[in-house]
């Protein structure tokens, strides 16, 4: 494996998250996590920041 899929894997491993409203867990990958973006719970449809999420962090 080289340096680039190294990192390539890395950023797009999953991770466990918890929905802040419903408690559904979904996989989202590290890299979308990391940047902060918005994420959308397919349980509920919530959409929502990581910084801003309790069980995440923030």
């Amino acid at each position: 494996m080289s340096y680039t899929n190294g990192l390539r894997y890395f950023k797009e491993r999953p991770v466990h998250v918890a929905c802040p409203v419903c408690a559904h867990r979904a996989d989202q990958k590290a890299g979308k996590l990391r940047k902060d973006a918005v994420l959308e719970r397919p349980a509920c449809g919530l959409l929502f920041r990581p910084s801003e999420c309790w069980c995440i962090g923030g």
